[in-house]
Parts: structure tokens; C-alpha cells; sequence
């Protein structure tokens, strides 16, 4: 079940090759010689691009002439609905890089135009059918994962924009991903802190801290492990040393960690919950599952 795109260039001497070349040249894509493959790492978005130069046979048979459109995009259903929002400007890009037309089952652009509004109405609309259609089977609502719209934006945007920001601060500090993980079975958002270290984050639900050079002491030795610590229990700690920023990012101004920061990792209590990492693409619209789950 997935939303799907047909492109044709208006320039005819537009080949393969070229395609290829395009998709090569932007950050992402994994490109063979008949398909370019998005992946984002950080944002966990995906889709790809197909390039099918062959009319489908059974309409070649039928021997009316076939209108060819070489290029498929395909972007699954019943995902998060960041997904529409990440390939939008992808598919804008590539269609104004080679004057593309397009073929949309969906019938939202029914003269050949791109068009951006249409583009994420009609993966809106199709992506809310994937969640009605899959959630009215109970057997289907079984290992559903879901989280409020709103906190699904946030972490996407911060997690979309997390290289532009590490590249800004450079080896100074660190840019954690927003990720998600299940503790003891309830959804959580979480940001690596590890030994206190200087880092540039956003608000999350707790930080996954890793202690190796501030680990507990046992005897003389340091024996490491990792714990939980939440958001509102380490924020005096971190506004105590946070830098001054309009953007809402909240950065660290030290080096190293000053002795009241290496106190509070020192301090904070061994976990022993279950953790699970969750891949953002089984992370749902909270709204969208309850709205469809009876």
C-alpha cells in the first residue's frame, strides 16, 4: 500500500544516465543503474525512485500508443506522517531539474503539473486510508506504536536539521539524534548524553547517559554501565551551563565537565528497565490510530 508518482521529462534526451547522475549528487540516496534509493539515518525516512523505460506489455499488445513516463516514485503507507514531508521538496526538486510532467493515480494533479499542496494532500489522504484499512483488522493493532503528532514533529525537524547543526558547532560538541525507545513498554523520546560531555540538544523525556570514565566506583575501580536520567530532573544541571541561544537549542558552555556536572553523573542511580530502540517508522500518529482503532 503506497503512494505513487509517474514522471516523464519534457526533454527527451534525458536518459537513465543522467537520472542517475542527479540522484548521485544528493545527500541520502543509494543509486544503482535502476533506482535511486533515499534513506535517511537520522530521520528514518525513506522512499525510492524507479526508473522503468519499458511500456508494460499487456498495453503494448493491445497496440495503441503508450504514453511512457521512465520515472516511479513510491512512498509506503501507514507511516509516520513526517514521511510526506521529507520527500515533498525531494520529488519537487527532481521534477524542476528535468521539467518533468506527471502521471498521478492519485488524481489530485490531473494536468501534468507538479504541485506541492497537491502532492502532500494526496499522501495525506492516502496515508490515513492506509491507517484506516490496516487498523480495522484487531490482529493488525496488536504491536501498534504511537506518539502525539506534535512530538513526532519535533523530534523529525530536530533530527532533519541534526547535521547542519553538528556541522555548525564542529568537534565542540556533540548533536545528539532524537530517538525512541520503549521503557518497560512505554514510548519514550531519548538523546544520548554520554560522561556528561558537552552537547546540543532539545527537550526530550530522558537522556540515555552513558557512564564509562564517571562510572560508579566499585572499590578502586570504575565499572561501567548506562542509565536512565529524566528531562526535568537534569534541567537545574543543564541551565546552569547552558549557552545563550534564540533558536531554542539548548548548548552546553564548557569543555569539559565542570565538577558539579561530573557530581550529578556520578550520582545518578543504576536502570534496570528494559530498554527497546524503536525505528521512527513504526513510531505512528497517535491521532490517526486512535481515530481508527475501534
Amino acid at each position: 500500500m503506497s503512494y505513487d508518482l509517474f514522471f516523464k521529462p519534457r526533454k527527451s534526451d534525458d536518459s537513465a544516465q543522467d537520472f542517475a547522475k542527479y540522484f548521485s549528487a544528493r545527500q541520502h540516496y543509494e543509486v544503482t543503474e535502476t533506482q535511486a534509493l533515499y534513506q535517511n539515518e537520522d530521520t528514518g525516512v525513506y522512499f525510492v525512485f524507479d526508473l522503468q523505460n519499458e511500456p508494460d506489455e499487456d498495453e503494448e499488445a493491445d497496440g495503441a500508443e503508450v504514453e511512457t513516463y521512465p520515472v516511479a516514485l513510491n512512498l509506503n503507507y501507514f507511516r509516520p506522517t513526517f514521511f510526506g514531508l521529507e520527500a515533498e521538496p525531494e520529488v519537487a526538486a527532481f521534477v524542476q531539474a528535468f521539467e518533468m510532467t506527471v502521471s498521478d493515480p492519485q488524481d489530485k494533479m490531473r494536468n501534468g503539473k507538479y504541485d506541492s499542496k497537491k502532492f502532500l494532500a494526496g499522501w495525506n489522504h492516502g496515508n490515513e486510508f492506509g491507517y484506516s484499512a490496516i487498523l480495522r483488522d484487531p490482529d493488525s493493532r496488536s504491536d501498534i506504536i504511537s506518539c502525539p503528532g506534535a512530538k513526532l514533529l519535533k523530534a523529525w525537524e530536530w533530527n532533519r536539521n541534526r547535521e547542519q547543526l553538528q556541522n555548525e558547532f564542529g568537534e565542540s560538541l556533540f548533536v545528539p539524534m532524537v530517538m525512541f525507545i520503549l521503557v518497560d513498554g512505554n514510548l519514550m523520546t531519548v538523546a544520548v548524553w554520554p560522561d556528561g560531555i558537552p552537547i546540543a540538544t532539545t527537550p526530550v523525556d530522558c537522556f540515555f547517559v552513558q557512564r564509562k570514565e564517571l562510572a560508579p566506583r566499585r572499590g578502586r575501580k570504575r565499572i561501567e554501565d548506562q542509565t536512565l536520567v529524566a528531562w526535568k530532573d537534569a534541567l537545574t544541571i543543564l541551565k546552569r551551563h547552558q549557552s545563550r541561544r534564540s533558536d531554542g537549542v539548548l548548548a552546553l558552555g564548557y569543555d569539559t565537565p565542570p565538577a558539579d556536572v561530573q557530581e550529578f553523573v556520578e550520582s545518578l542511580p543504576p536502570d534496570a528497565r528494559k530498554l527497546e530502540r524503536v525505528a521512527p517508522d513504526r513510531v505512528l500518529n497517535q491521532e490517526l490510530v486512535e481515530k481508527y482503532s475501534p
